[in-house]
């Protein structure tokens, strides 16, 4: 039995034994353990953790740092090369993005210097 089978960077699949809204624990061989934080699924933004994952999923991820003490791996899907890499770019969902094309920011985008000299102009004279 290997004690130290991983070294940072690696690549290798574990499974998802618990999901948490910060991110998901992973089991590996060797009796190593691991999260995910949700930061590292996609460089875009992810809501959801649980729209990717369920417990009993395998997953291939990137090893970021070891802790041999306690055998704790950080891991990253992000860090994979990308044909590795289903979560390469998540695209904000159609209904969002139509949505906001409906809304009209000009009359915020006119205001928001004189706001923003308003709010400074107000701060300095707060200051002691």
């Amino acid at each position: 039995m290997i004690d130290n089978p991983y070294v940072e960077g690696d690549i290798i699949k574990g499974i998802i034994t618990s999901i948490k809204k910060y991110g998901a624990f992973l089991s590996f061989e060797n009796g190593y353990i691991g999260l995910l934080h949700i930061s590292e699924i996609s460089t875009n933004f992810v809501n959801n953790i649980h729209s990717f994952f369920s417990v009993g999923d395998e997953v291939t991820v990137a090893v970021k740092r070891i802790d041999r003490g306690t055998k704790f791996l950080n891991v990253s899907i992000k860090d994979l090369p990308s044909e590795l890499n289903p979560y390469q770019e998540i695209l904000p969902s159609k209904k969002i993005t139509s949505y906001l094309k409906e809304i009209d920011f000009s009359k915020l985008e006119k205001s928001l210097p004189k706001m923003v000299a308003e709010e400074l102009e107000r701060e300095s004279k707060n200051e002691y």
